[in-house]
């Protein structure tokens, strides 16, 4: 399983919904993020342990 971070912004580049998701590629992360944010679309970026540990936006709840 691989971390990625799926995320939804509005038009100031302002977050407006993220999460991190767990799952064996990118593929399968994007179609988790379109579920938990239906009608939207999400950004999902793979990410290491290592820029999750020090991203400030790392303390969301995984899904």
């Amino acid at each position: 399983m691989k971390t990625f971070r799926a995320y939804l912004q509005d038009a100031s580049g302002a977050l407006t919904w993220a999460a991190w998701i767990e799952a064996a590629n990118g593929d399968e992360a994007l179609r988790r993020a379109l579920v938990l944010s239906p009608g939207q679309d999400p950004t999902v970026e793979l990410w290491s342990a290592t820029e999750r540990k020090l991203d400030a936006s790392a303390t969301l709840d995984p899904v």
